[in-house]
């Protein structure tokens, strides 16, 4: 649809739900989603005409929101203001919060595209799927935890390890119900609910989208959930691994490839697996990437604490049928739904990069003709001999090392991104953590 078509679209929606605010939003370097509220009026006038400020600066900010001077043009450049274009067909209400929609922004310095932007990022990486005549249809399957907070701190919502327990999931209903009724209220396409192995943890799983959808409904998957349970008094995290003891938790990528009449190009009868040829070289690529993709999938210190052996989380660059040890698993399915789902990603992970970082993999392996190493069967992964980084330096030193990244995604995009997470790392080292008071204060 053109402007037109969509502006109409907006204002019958607008009409039909009373909407009198829009949240404008967007990703950005340390997955922080952000957002400016915008009166109806003023936004149905600026449609097609103006755009929305937006500091620059705040793209200079880890997860802190501490400016790293170096991730950026630095105070020379005077951090001027760059533009929110509202992408119109992301708009939709947020049923749990009455009166208001939402709507994913790009981001623009004058009239160019913000190459750092994260959504920028992952278009590019899809225009040259495009170039190829593929399309790519996918879906992120998150977990999470929930806890209430008490004056002894953080009490998991629900005890235990039994996930799928119909007991335990009928303690928690009211969790499991308000999230679902409000991702369908929105079109997200919620497909099963349920409590996960670890106390307090849940997975939800969506249905699958295409090309740029893939990563916008996961950002409105994480934001929405999280929104939704404080407002009954919860409080939900995707941190990897919020509690020592317990499961990590991932956002395992579904994803599959087609071509412009709508056949699914992993799928080939004639294989004894059922897979093709491009389905190996994507496998391929994806295994031959692994220790630099980690960067881009596992962007935080956290993350690297749910990458241990025999946790579910892969530690090795592995591929497996139905294996959910293996980095890469292969459902069952065949025919229209052969897929892949890489368990590489925590579920702090940024969709977008996550994504752009998946397919820039997995399209050098076709054009390579990378062939993956043997599948897994009956083998161990967790005995491999290669092993993923185990920590954020290790996988920065793989991504940097890696230049298929840099010029897939772009040099400005590839400093900017290891500037922040460098940042993010030097300021962790220079903390004394509670764990080094425990072990040393009395020792020493």
């Amino acid at each position: 649809m053109n402007v037109a078509d969509w502006k109409a679209h907006v204002q019958q929606v607008v009409r039909d739900h009373q909407i009198h605010t829009v949240r404008v939003c967007l990703h950005d370097n340390s997955n922080v989603p952000r957002s400016r509220y915008v009166p109806i009026r003023h936004f149905m006038e600026m449609i097609g005409e103006e755009s929305i400020s937006f500091p620059s600066a705040l793209f200079s900010l880890d997860t802190s929101a501490r400016l790293v001077v170096e991730a950026g043009d630095g105070y020379a450049a005077g951090y001027p203001s760059w533009m929110l274009k509202p992408d119109l067909s992301t708009f939709g209400i947020l049923p749990y919060v009455p009166g208001t929609a939402r709507v994913i922004a790009d981001l623009f310095a004058a009239d160019e595209p913000v190459k750092t932007a994260p959504r920028q990022v992952l278009r590019g990486v899809l225009q040259e799927f495009e170039r190829e005549g593929y399309r790519i249809m996918g879906a992120f399957e998150y977990e999470f935890y929930v806890f209430t907070r008490t004056e002894d701190g953080l009490k998991p919502v629900w005890q235990g390890l039994q996930c799928f327990s119909e007991i335990k999931q009928s303690q928690v209903t009211d969790i499991l119900n308000s999230v679902m009724f409000a991702l369908n209220d929105m079109g997200a396409g919620p497909e099963v609910a349920n409590t996960e192995y670890g106390s307090g943890q849940f997975e939800i799983s969506n249905s699958p989208f295409w090309g740029l959808e893939i990563a916008d409904m996961a950002f409105y998957y994480r934001t929405s959930i999280k929104e939704i349970l404080q407002q009954k008094g919860y409080t939900a995290t995707f941190m990897s691994k919020p509690v020592t003891d317990s499961n990590g938790s991932g956002a395992h990528v579904h994803h599959s490839l087609f071509d412009e009449a709508g056949n699914n190009l992993f799928y080939d009868p004639a294989k004894p697996d059922g897979l093709s040829d491009l389905c190996r070289w994507f496998i391929g690529g994806q295994l031959q990437h692994a220790a630099a993709l980690c960067a881009l999938s596992n962007p935080t210190i956290n993350s690297y604490k749910r990458l241990k052996p025999y946790s579910f989380a892969p530690t090795t660059p592995s591929w497996g049928y139905d294996h959910r040890c293996a980095m890469i698993r292969v459902p069952q399915s065949r025919g229209k739904q052969t897929r892949l789902e890489n368990r590489l990603p925590g579920a702090d992970t940024n969709p977008y990069l996550t994504l752009a970082g998946i397919l820039a993999a997995g399209l050098d392996g076709i054009r390579n003709r990378v062939e993956p190493a043997e599948p897994l069967g009956n083998k161990d992964p967790y005995q491999g001999e290669m092993t993923l980084p185990s920590s954020l330096p290790d996988a920065l030193l793989a991504l940097k090392a890696d230049p298929l990244f840099e010029s897939m995604l772009g040099q400005e995009f590839f400093h900017h991104y290891l500037t922040l997470r460098r940042a993010e790392w030097e300021r962790f080292m220079q903390h004394t953590t509670d764990w080094e008071v425990n072990e040393y204060l009395e020792l020493f």
